[in-house]
């Protein structure tokens, strides 16, 4: 059977025309930059070298942070206290960082005050290691993990509650995507993506209309909700007065995500601002909400910053960004707050777990994003850019057989993974897949918004002509308000802009009714119109 051209569901049957995988086609080599590691005080899991404890399955390369460890707000005191015995036979001692510590008690009490019965349990806790009195040692919280699980007195089930602070990342670890142009040698392979031309990001002017956004779309607009680096000012996406994206959103006094600088992305250096380069990530956010709004002029977007403009974010923030929005919605069904609802999260970001197989993993990740499915929330993810089959999470909590989540249940909506295809209909050669990645629609050069960006890269040539300055492109001149880029992150709101124009079309059920069951049945049906998922 042919593949399709553009991922479109209303031609295209579910998973029929995938070929069968088996294993991984290749490890991607998690190369991070050291700035970044350094930024994070982050490290690689080199399986060669890690300790591991008896019958533990094979080891997977990851990133995680050197000095941190989560854990699971349902943990009992005796697993805490295990932990802190661990720790401290490496020479550590575990501190709950204050901030975090302070952040987490104003979660606490927004989750109360939602009505949420697990307020005290939702959130976990971040635990910093630090050197005990009269120890000079090296933090090294994979070492604390396995010493942990190791301990007699811990049960296999008491594992899940305590996990690494994974460094989850919008990038190729070995080049960036999405892609950027990382010298003036000719491209080669997947790199060429990263080449302007090449649908590396780029300046371009849009010359059309903008898309048509209806005053009145007779039902309560669908939500989605970005988290990543924030929306920039657009001028389809004003800061005053908010429309189409709303920015900053606290829920019960306790903010959605990082907060949003008060002129967000307004240069897009900040990284280097004595070099004047654009950081690799700056309007990452702002081209996402541009694809939705391209898909879906009648849906709201809600900004929830995330992820600095370096393209990564520890575990633990997406973790309390999550758990929040769980609470949000929890709060808007329970007290019918229709204008606090959210239909879609996409998520244009994710990490390789240390460990395979459904029964070896442990992810923390997975609790909010379960929550939000059994609310009726499509959660919609990127696959990943590393032209790997190895599960990216939490791409793969999508259900399939083998993974982490073996099979759709009818009491939660599905994570939906996606991969990127080419402006012809071909995959990307850069997009991750294998049996967990749903489905493949356009990602690669694709067009958006960019807030109005001019760093300082120069035309190569210019000069005073006769009816004014005349040039060859500026590379970081994004005066005009858009750019083109490739990678999985903007398949994945491509394709979630297209799931919200089916719930303002209404095939799916009214937006209006917001009761569980027709959000649950709403979100189910969206899924099963654009055959992603067959409904159990």
């Amino acid at each position: 059977m042919d593949e399709p051209k553009d991922g479109n569901a209303a031609s295209t049957p579910a998973r029929t025309d995938r070929p069968v995988r088996e294993g991984i086609t290749s490890d991607p080599t998690l190369a991070v930059p050291q700035w970044l590691l350094a930024r994070y005080n982050a490290r690689v899991l080199d399986p060669a070298k890690a300790v591991r404890v008896a019958r533990q399955p094979v080891l997977r390369p990851t990133v995680y942070l050197a000095d941190k460890l989560i854990v699971s707000g349902e943990a009992s005191d005796s697993v805490r206290g295990e932990l802190t015995e661990s720790a401290r036979s490496k020479g550590l001692r575990i501190e709950p960082p204050l901030e975090h510590e302070k952040h987490r008690e104003r979660l606490v009490s927004a989750a109360r005050t939602a009505g949420r019965p697990d307020a005290d349990t939702r959130f976990t806790t971040l635990h910093a290691l630090e050197p005990v009195d009269g120890v000079a040692v090296v933090a090294d919280a994979w070492d604390v993990l396995q010493t942990f699980r190791a301990r007699a007195a811990v049960r296999p089930d008491d594992h899940r509650h305590v996990g690494l602070d994974h460094l989850l990342t919008s990038t190729k670890y070995t080049h960036p995507s999405p892609f950027v142009s990382q010298s003036n040698s000719a491209p080669q392979a997947t790199a060429s993506y990263g080449q302007p031309g090449w649908g590396g990001r780029q300046p371009v002017k849009l010359v059309g209309p903008p898309p048509v956004r209806r005053a009145d779309p007779g039902c309560r607009r669908p939500v989605v909700a970005i988290l990543d680096t924030g929306v920039g000012e657009h001028d389809w996406f004003p800061l005053h007065p908010e429309t189409v994206v709303h920015r900053n959103q606290r829920v019960h006094g306790a903010m959605l995500g990082l907060g949003e600088p008060s002129q967000t992305e307004v240069t897009g250096v900040i990284q280097h601002p004595l070099e004047g380069v654009l950081d690799p990530y700056s309007g990452h956010g702002t081209f996402i909400a541009g694809l939705v709004h391209q898909e879906c002029p009648d849906a709201d977007i809600l900004s929830i910053r995330v992820m600095p403009s370096e393209g990564a974010v520890p575990e633990h923030v997406l973790l309390d960004a999550l758990n929040l929005l769980v609470c949000r919605q929890h709060d808007a069904i329970a007290n019918d707050r229709p204008e606090e609802l959210i239909d879609i999260v996409s998520l244009s970001l994710g990490y390789y777990h240390e460990q395979l197989g459904a029964q070896a993993l442990d992810p923390l990740l997975y609790a909010p994003i379960r929550a939000l499915g059994e609310m009726g929330v499509i959660v919609v993810t990127s696959a990943g850019n590393d032209a790997t089959s190895r599960p990216m999470f939490p791409a793969a909590f999508t259900p399939y057989p083998g993974g982490y989540v073996q099979h759709a249940e009818a009491g939660c909506v599905p994570v939906i993974s996606v991969g990127a295809r080419n402006p012809d209909g071909s995959i990307a050669l850069f997009s991750n897949d294998g049996d967990w990645v749903t489905i493949a629609v356009p990602g690669a050069a694709l067009v958006s918004t960019f807030p109005k960006f001019n760093a300082s890269g120069q035309a190569a040539y210019g000069l005073e002509g006769p009816s004014g300055w005349r040039s060859t492109i500026d590379p970081d001149s994004f005066r005009s308000g858009f750019g083109i880029w490739s990678g999985t992150s903007f398949a994945a709101p491509v394709l979630a802009g297209r799931l919200a124009q089916s719930l303002v079309d209404g095939s799916c059920g009214s937006t209006d009714d917001i009761t569980p069951e027709a959000m649950l049945n709403r979100g189910w049906a969206a899924v099963v119109a654009h055959e992603l998922v067959p409904h159990p």
